[in-house]
């Protein structure tokens, strides 16, 4: 009984852990739990706020949290449910933290306003991209992907080889969001003239 309550912790720490890496915040206030649930809820994934609370542990909570919190979270993450997020987490294990070996950009530092990025991912998927100033971006052009033209996000690092990771999403009639793209094989980029 005691290992299973062990793997469950582990488990819990690593989801949230993942879920905090991937949407580049700390989840650690009232506000941060409403805007998590908000992200769910943008999914059509209903998790209140009271019970993420419960899940990191900001309120105290007397049962394990149930697996359809698990599941919740997981899909937060681009999965369909928690054990596929833990097969994935089990075959990363031997590269949990590497350093980072590709060219990398930083759009605040490294790239002036209107300079375009065409970004390409597995399976046949690109992304034409064009900075707005303070790593701020607009889709221009996109083939076989989600992001469509108009959209925009936040991007704080742009590295080859490695999944890239949008921030403050904003598509025609959704709330904003994050979203992942390359998220198996990490994308390649080209700066266009």
């Amino acid at each position: 009984m005691k290992k299973e309550a062990i793997d469950i912790s582990k488990a819990r720490k690593l989801l949230q852990q993942k879920i905090e890496d991937v949407y580049g915040r700390e989840i650690s206030t009232p506000r941060d739990f409403q805007w998590l649930s908000e992200q769910l809820k943008a999914m059509g994934v209903k998790l209140s706020s009271t019970t993420l609370k419960r899940f990191w542990g900001y309120i105290p909570e007397s049962t394990t949290p149930r697996k359809a919190t698990f599941d919740a979270l997981s899909q937060l993450l681009g999965y369909s449910c928690f054990s596929r997020f833990m097969a994935s987490a089990s075959d990363d294990q031997e590269a949990a933290s590497a350093p980072v070996l590709g060219a990398s950009i930083h759009p605040r530092a490294d790239m002036g306003i209107n300079e375009r990025i065409l970004v390409t991912w597995q399976p046949g998927r690109e992304c034409l991209i064009r900075h707005l100033g303070g790593g701020q971006f607009v889709v221009e052009n996109s083939k076989n992907t989600r992001l469509v033209a108009g959209n925009t996000f936040n991007c704080e690092i742009i590295i080859e080889g490695e999944p890239l990771y949008l921030d403050n999403l904003v598509q025609s009639g959704r709330k904003p969001s994050g979203y992942v793209c390359g998220k198996r094989n990490g994308i390649h980029y080209s700066i266009l003239q």
